[in-house]
């Protein structure tokens, strides 16, 4: 019988280097081991390690004042290395209204309850980088939430699902890098970077060339941050 060779699993990038990636994505200046670290919320040894990592994988470079993220090869790296689920739970729910007035619904029921939220596919992407029409919003949350409240029943899967409700201990995907555009039409956003990610999860043609329509834009600085 031959002999089939195993190859080791891939490991998974925990919270803080996904941030660090993120970070340097978005940073358009060189930034510092102590800046990274800080803004990650790891410690200066964690950050060191982590640029090491990337260095070796040809996605990071040292310059005297800082680090640089060479994006392309950041973003080839967080789809191959980034854990799919970084959250406890995952909760489909559907509603008929508009995927707008859902995610506003959303918003407010998370505002009454004091709980952070924050938009990634389809929506997200769309009010960025508009490409397709979305039919579906993965939300990101630190709390549980009363949907059924507010007009949305349990759905049985992602098939049936208008919104996943994915909630997280992760504190930086409810808020993007600095660089982005942390709210557009009244809604908050996860970093581009995530949401790019979350379109390739969810998966289908459409779904890809948006994501690489968002990718360009990314790494193009297309994006409009004045908004």
């Amino acid at each position: 019988m031959a002999h089939t060779e195993q190859r080791a699993p891939v490991r998974r990038w925990g919270a803080g280097t996904g941030h660090i990636v993120r970070l340097l994505v978005a940073a358009d200046e060189p930034m510092t081991q102590v800046a990274l670290a800080a803004a990650a919320g790891v410690t200066q040894p964690r950050a060191s390690q982590v640029l090491k990592q990337l260095i070796d994988r040809g996605a990071a470079v040292s310059r005297p004042a800082g680090y640089v993220g060479r994006r392309a090869r950041l973003f080839d790296l967080y789809r191959e290395r980034m854990k799919p689920s970084l959250f406890d739970a995952e909760a489909a729910w559907y509603s008929t209204k508009t995927l707008m007035e859902q995610a506003r619904r959303i918003a407010n029921v998370a505002k009454e309850h004091g709980a952070k939220v924050a938009l990634s596919a389809d929506l997200a992407p769309d009010l960025l980088v508009p490409w397709r029409h979305p039919t579906m919003a993965i939300v990101y949350t630190n709390a549980s939430l009363p949907l059924d409240r507010v007009g949305f029943v349990p759905a049985e899967g992602r098939a049936d699902a208008t919104v996943l409700l994915r909630h997280t201990r992760d504190t930086s995907l409810l808020a993007p890098c600095v660089r982005w555009p942390r709210v557009m039409k009244r809604l908050p956003l996860t970093d581009p970077v995530q949401q790019w990610f979350d379109l390739l999860d969810l998966g289908g043609e459409d779904r890809v060339e948006a994501a690489d329509r968002l990718r360009r834009a990314i790494v193009d600085r297309t994006i409009d941050v004045s908004r």
